[in-house]
């Protein structure tokens, strides 16, 4: 029950970032949005916007990691918050940063996507083809291309993949 509570307080915690982040953005109010960003990183994660602009998608996720566990419910606040660092960047032309963000949002959410049960599949979709969207024309990994064609494919075989 506290494990649940405390998830569901931080997922909260997270929406209201992002909100605050995304008005700020809308607003045109760059700077602002990207010391949002960082002390909702700081809060959550213990880390910089810089510092996790330098991390790779797998060190983010061993810092996920609590022995043999990992916590979805960082991972999903983590994906958000460079998904919308990302919009920020892009907002501002500075597409080798959104990519950045977006390509490990990406690698987060397909990891989320392979380690959660299936029947969530669907409703990860919407958001992954966002991300695969934003990344318009970025090369992307192999590995993650890999892995992404995998998941559409399997979406798209499932019963509900009209409403994915």
């Amino acid at each position: 029950m506290f494990r649940d509570d405390h998830i569901l307080r931080m997922i909260e915690q997270a929406t209201a970032a992002i909100a605050r982040i995304i008005g700020l953005k809308d607003a045109r109010r760059y700077p602002q949005a990207l010391a949002e960003i960082d002390q909702t990183l700081q809060r959550f994660w213990g880390l910089s916007s810089d510092t996790v602009g330098l991390m790779s998608a797998d060190a983010l996720m061993a810092l996920a990691r609590r022995g043999e566990r990992l916590d979805l419910g960082k991972l999903v606040v983590l994906t958000d918050l460079l998904q919308a660092e990302g919009d920020v960047y892009a907002a501002q032309d500075m597409t080798p940063w959104s990519a950045d963000r977006y390509l490990k949002a990406l690698s987060l959410l397909l990891e989320i996507a392979f380690l959660s049960d299936e029947t969530n599949w669907p409703e990860l979709a919407p958001r992954i083809r966002a991300l695969v969207d934003r990344l318009g024309s970025t090369e992307t990994p192999s590995e993650t291309n890999g892995r992404l064609a995998y998941f559409l494919e399997r979406v798209e075989q499932s019963p509900g993949a009209a409403s994915a």
